[in-house]
């Protein structure tokens, strides 16, 4: 059996860009070696025998979310679990907060609702009353999606942004 070395997004993103979602899920092994690639701009590995270092000039854009409610008394590093040496090694960290707003929820879903649905482009369709297996919904879907550009009617629009600021409203109500 021979021994292959394969290159890993760092590697691959040499001289670019990696961006990396779910920092938080990250196994801690890989969560060392991100450090060392951007401390160092290098990969060390030690794998049968086989000892190298793999460039990993690369600019990381990563993304994570709070364990829980963002607590903004805590520091960074408690509310993702990222530790403040990795944290360090970022020129910039944003932190993004989702405060509940019903107003400004009303206007999101609104706006969101609009851009799906034009209002000269409204229908409203009460034929169908049968239900459909999993099956035919998604061959309708798919039928749908590439003969038609579909629109919601205005029971539709009001039904999901009434969903939406309710979600809103219960989360909140949850984490206080």
């Amino acid at each position: 059996g021979e021994w292959m070395l394969e290159a890993g997004a760092l590697v691959l993103a040499d001289g670019g860009v990696c961006c990396i979602d779910e920092f938080d899920s990250m196994r801690p092994h890989d969560r060392s070696t991100i450090h060392e690639a951007m401390e160092q701009q290098t990969i060390s590995v030690a794998k049968a025998g086989l000892v190298t270092t793999l460039s990993t000039r690369t600019s990381v854009i990563g993304a994570t979310n709070p364990k829980g409610q963002y607590d903004p008394d805590q520091c960074l590093s408690v509310n993702t679990t990222l530790s403040g040496p990795l944290l360090s090694r970022f020129d910039i960290v944003l932190v993004l907060l989702d405060t509940k707003n019903p107003e400004w929820d009303a206007v999101v879903s609104s706006h969101i609702l609009s851009q799906a649905n034009p209002p000269s482009r409204k229908r409203r369709d009460d034929n169908l009353s049968d239900v459909w297996s999993l099956t035919t919904i998604r061959r309708y879907v798919h039928f749908v999606k590439g003969h038609f550009k579909p629109v919601l009617t205005e029971e539709a629009e009001k039904i999901i942004s009434s969903y939406y600021q309710l979600q809103r409203r219960s989360a909140a109500n949850q984490n206080a």
